[in-house]
């Protein structure tokens, strides 16, 4: 059942990485049990709470650490 609360999932971030930082991102990514985009995204996540940069509407239920 899709969530209903907090913002889509509609914007994209592309960046580019050498062979060997994709590597590790999915060797940690796996390790977890995520794929390497949920991933990322909990780390931005966490680095933004880190520096109280988390825009107020974002909710713990967009949240995706409770697996």
């Amino acid at each position: 059942m899709p969530k209903t609360t907090g913002d889509r999932k509609t914007e994209l971030v592309a960046t580019r990485l050498t062979p060997s930082l994709k590597q590790a991102v999915r060797k940690e990514a796996e390790r977890e049990g995520r794929d390497i985009s949920e991933w990322l995204r909990n780390l931005l996540i966490q680095e933004l709470r880190d520096r109280d940069s988390l825009p107020d509407r974002l909710s713990i239920g967009d949240l995706e650490d409770d697996r």
